[in-house]
């Protein structure tokens, strides 16, 4: 697929001042889609760049001109490891209606996907996850989807689409059979007692903000296992990204985000990962634009430290300890890597894609807590989850 035609080039200004010497910088160190030098030469990249300046079903406008406040400043920093090649392929073409925008981004991930290409996407409203969920939804598998927010995007009745109900299509439809949603952050006055009550019925969850930030090594597991990581900005305290369409005074720190972002990086399984909700026109000092910049360039410099290790392709590196659990009526089986140290654990449901058992990541806190007989509340969450979709 020419993916030319579903791009305008990239073009930007010169920036008043440069951190870095040029020979340094992002910019000189990466493919780039301009109007002189058409994409081409796509498979000699792992990493594609899309923007995508559309906010038509944005809750609050004004974020569809983020996309290239986020380049600039991303072009400005240090280049990453040269062995990581990376393509801008620009900004997806505004199409005759906010329909055509999911669907050019769904065919635009597809072909990444078929690639082997990681996806970052700079929005844009946060409903353009849609584009994402349209495209696995034609892979198969179960996928993991990641929103790090500080509300819940979605409604229990069945409004027009729009950037605050964007995840109908997964929690109250026959979404859940492909998809499984947990969302990082969320703060308890933005959230109803009916949304967590449905997440509670759907086998789903969400991370409180104070939960998250306690320990932010404990969101590593739930990025490890996700397929697709959407965050919104607003999910950052004002003073750190007083640019988000729907700003809070509480949220995560700046370096949060970047850590939250390196995780996605070092993941096996992340492949797409975008940026929703910033307003250039409510930043300061491009502060906000600064910040996503500097996570766009935390995933990737976690990309260059990836390696590939789970418990069925790298067995050689995993060690199985079995812990008999009363309460669950028989054992818990967890898997640990010895080269990073990581955890898993293993649902007794078995997976149809790959023959094996499901595995679902976690923390040694999560094997202590079986060691002290107590069930791990992600354990029982998958395998209930897993075992009423088989039945």
């Amino acid at each position: 697929m020419d993916l030319n035609g579903y791009f305008d080039p990239v073009s930007l200004e010169r920036p008043e001042f440069e951190n870095l010497d040029h020979t340094e910088s992002f910019s000189h160190h990466i493919s780039v889609h301009t109007p002189d030098h058409p994409i081409r030469e796509l498979d000699k990249h792992q990493v594609a760049l899309i923007g995508v300046p559309v906010d038509t079903n944005g809750f609050i406008k004004g974020s569809k001109e983020a996309p290239d406040q986020v380049r600039s400043k991303l072009y400005q920093l240090r280049k990453i490891n040269s062995n990581l090649k990376i393509y801008d392929l620009g900004n997806i073409k505004n199409g005759g209606s906010i329909n055509d925008t999911y669907f050019a981004l769904r065919d635009i991930i597809l072909e990444l996907l078929e690639r082997d290409i990681i996806a970052i996407i700079i929005g844009g409203s946060q409903d353009l996850s849609r584009g994402v969920f349209l495209a696995l939804e034609k892979q198969k598998g179960l996928h993991q989807i990641l929103t790090v927010d500080s509300m819940l995007d979605f409604s229990l009745n069945e409004d027009s689409l729009n950037s605050r109900n964007y995840l109908n299509q997964i929690v109250n439809t026959s979404g859940l059979k492909q998809f499984s949603v947990t969302n990082l952050g969320h703060q308890a006055y933005f959230v109803t007692e009916k949304q967590l009550q449905q997440l509670e019925k759907s086998y789903l969850e969400s991370i409180r903000l104070g939960e998250a930030r306690k320990e932010i090594r404990q969101a590593e597991p739930l990025i490890r296992d996700s397929r697709f990581i959407s965050i919104d900005m607003g999910a950052v305290r004002h003073a750190d990204a007083p640019g988000a369409t729907l700003a809070s005074p509480n949220g995560f720190f700046g370096d949060e985000l970047c850590q939250l972002t390196r995780y996605a990086g070092l993941s096996e399984h992340t492949s797409i990962l975008g940026f929703f909700e910033l307003n250039p026109s409510s930043d300061i000092n491009g502060q906000t634009a600064h910040l996503a910049a500097q996570s766009v360039w935390y995933f990737l410099e976690g990309l260059t430290h990836r390696i590939r290790e789970n418990p069925i392709d790298t067995p050689e590196h995993i060690k199985k300890f079995i812990v008999t659990l009363n309460a669950a009526g028989h054992d818990i089986i967890f898997h640990k890597s010895t080269l990073s140290e990581r955890w898993w654990m293993e649902i007794p449901v078995k997976n149809p894609d790959s023959g094996y058992n499901f595995f679902v990541s976690c923390s040694y806190e999560d094997y202590q807590q079986a060691s002290n007989q107590e069930i791990p509340d992600r354990w029982w969450r998958f395998l209930n989850r897993l075992s009423n979709e088989n039945e």
